[in-house]
């Protein structure tokens, strides 16, 4: 939860400045190519939270890879986490940053659970309902589970709204249980 909070101040600074130099999309794909560059090359990662690696060779290795393929502010936030000895908290970083990029463009991502595929009509009939609820533009991440019987379990940040048949049939237990 530490790591956590620290990349969201992180994020947070760097999206303020990516929005002063209007950076802000390049940034976050930036910060994705980063993620993912981390992802796919295990070693690369190693090297980048190894304590005895020192912080200049550390910069002189992200310079290599990154230099030319990044903006300059996103390869100086780099800079700054290996001075701050932070490296770690990049892929956290990317996420809050993502979140933070949405907000600014009044986006929202709704985590979507249905015990079978939605079709691209229900997807589109969805997002539109739940723009209209939300206020904001809607991107749905969609996941199945077949153990809901039936009917859909919507997320948003934290409400969740169980429209399930497995939820359903939980209430009405505790209803005749007497527990409500």
């Amino acid at each position: 939860m530490r790591l956590t909070g620290l990349a969201r101040r992180y994020a947070a600074a760097l999206f303020q400045a990516a929005r002063e130099s209007n950076a802000v999309d390049s940034v976050e794909s930036d910060l994705g190519f980063i993620t993912y560059s981390l992802d796919d090359i295990p070693q690369l990662q190693e090297v980048l939270v190894h304590p005895l690696i020192p912080g200049a060779r550390k910069k002189e290795l992200i310079s290599q890879i990154f230099k030319g393929k990044i903006q300059d502010l996103t390869l100086d936030f780099l800079f700054l986490l290996v001075d701050k000895r932070r490296e770690e908290i990049v892929p956290e970083v990317e996420g809050e940053y993502i979140n933070l990029a949405n907000e600014h463009r009044n986006v929202v991502t709704v985590q979507v659970t249905s015990a079978v595929p939605l079709s691209q009509d229900e997807q589109a009939q969805l997002r539109e309902k739940l723009g209209q609820f939300t206020g904001k533009k809607v991107e749905l991440e969609l996941s199945e589970d077949p153990q809901l019987i039936g009917g859909i379990v919507i997320q948003i940040g934290d409400t969740v709204i169980d429209g399930s048949v497995k939820g359903y049939l939980a209430g009405l237990r505790e209803k005749l249980l007497g527990r409500e």
